[in-house]
């Protein structure tokens, strides 16, 4: 019983973090699309391109850390 519970709460947490990290990878393309297509980008938007980049690779460890695969 609890066993299956367990399972069940560990693929619903795994399914929202490969949700988020799929929203944060496109956040981050299109910042990087941003300073790529602009002849002169402050330094705000760097560096929200590099916050989005960060918490895209922090996401992205902690799915390898926790063995998540997408269905």
């Amino acid at each position: 019983m609890m066993r299956k519970r367990k399972r069940k709460l560990r693929r619903e947490t795994d399914e929202e973090l490969i949700s988020l990290l799929d929203r944060i990878k496109e956040k981050a393309d299109q910042h990087e699309s941003y300073l790529k297509n602009s002849i002169h980008h402050g330094g705000y938007v760097e560096s929200v391109s590099r916050l989005e980049r960060a918490k895209y690779l922090f996401l992205l460890r902690e799915a390898r850390a926790r063995r998540t695969t997408s269905s």
